[in-house]
């Protein structure tokens, strides 16, 4: 954003960043973090240039009230205007570029009354080794030059809310590259959502097990090359989804020695046994919401034990429901 003066393009931004990975190979999440980290950069500029603007506008302001100061004084006293000049001096204003260009401006040109304050600015200028027309070429200058960089920002803002981001990703990943080298060529052919799946499960591998994104792809991409030399008549074999998502992930964990985290453990074995899971907790669900009514009968008076087995089972079928339900809204949350 610096170097480009808030300028983003599609063309630079993958030459910029093709370059990087020539150096340091980006994983998926910092690609997909360039847009959202691009757009800071975008706004902390603005906020910047924001700031030296109202910097400017303050100086402008007190040039503008010392210039109305002395025009007064020069129309109604003008032997005045040297203790006008002297409260200038006294005050300290600011010798920027703003400063010096906006009350140049005002007072140039407007009589020879004004010749003494002009002075006094060169004067201390010069003490700096600068003269007010360099100031205002100076400022002239920034004024277009922020100018520039503001309609850049807000340009490249537009861009980057309009641009699809997806396919840049697929285009300057490492991982998508080598993961589209595999011998049959399906991956290539599938929808991006599915492409996106085995994406997140390479970087979640790599995670696990110390490694690269690119060095889990290529391992991915070799087991499908060998398994369609050793088992050449069961296709799935050959297909690198088979070593990502399928029964060959396993395969691929023991190769990459992959170490998952505890609760990642668990959510792996919950995943192998769903119908138990649901069923049993649809059953506990439904056992505690007929258990409490059936106590609340107990707590009523009711004691006969077949009556209590009878309320209990009607109760169970009915709570169950009410309990399946919650069952389904908490899962479709979960998935």
């Amino acid at each position: 954003i610096a170097h480009s003066d808030g300028r983003v393009d599609l063309k630079s931004l993958n030459s910029f960043t093709a370059s990087y990975q020539e150096v340091s190979e980006l994983k998926l999440g910092e690609l997909w973090a360039i847009p959202i980290m691009l757009r800071l950069a975008l706004i902390e500029n603005l906020r910047r240039l924001a700031a030296l603007i109202a910097k400017d506008r303050i100086n402008k302001n007190l040039a503008d009230y010392w210039a109305d100061q002395m025009t007064q004084t020069a129309e109604k006293d003008p032997k005045s205007l040297i203790l006008v000049i002297a409260d200038m001096a006294r005050y300290g204003p600011p010798m920027e570029s703003s400063f010096v260009a906006e009350l140049t401006r005002r007072l140039v040109g407007k009589g020879s009354a004004f010749a003494l304050p002009i002075s006094w600015i060169e004067q201390r200028l010069s003490e700096k080794g600068m003269t007010s027309d360099e100031l205002v070429h100076i400022e002239n200058q920034k004024q277009a030059a922020d100018q520039v960089s503001i309609a850049n920002s807000i340009g490249s803002l537009r861009f980057l809310s309009s641009n699809n981001w997806r396919d840049f990703v697929e285009n300057i990943s490492t991982v998508e590259n080598i993961l589209r080298t595999e011998s049959t060529h399906v991956y290539q052919s599938m929808d991006f959502r599915t492409r996106d799946e085995y994406r997140h499960m390479v970087e979640k591998l790599a995670k696990g097990s110390g490694r690269t994104e690119s060095e889990i792809a290529r391992m991915a991409v070799d087991m499908a090359k060998q398994g369609d030399a050793e088992q050449p008549d069961y296709s799935k074999a050959s297909h690198v989804g088979y070593y990502l998502i399928g029964k060959g992930v396993k395969k691929l964990e023991k190769s990459a020695d992959v170490h998952f985290s505890y609760a990642e453990r668990i959510a792996r074995g919950c995943w192998k046994i769903p119908l138990t899971l649901y069923s049993g907790f649809s059953f506990i669900g439904a056992a505690f919401f007929s258990g409490a009514l059936v106590h609340q009968e107990y707590v009523n008076g009711l004691r006969h034990p077949w009556a209590i087995w009878v309320i209990e089972f009607f109760t169970l079928i009915a709570c169950s429901q009410l309990s399946i339900t919650l069952i389904n809204w908490v899962t479709t949350i979960l998935i």
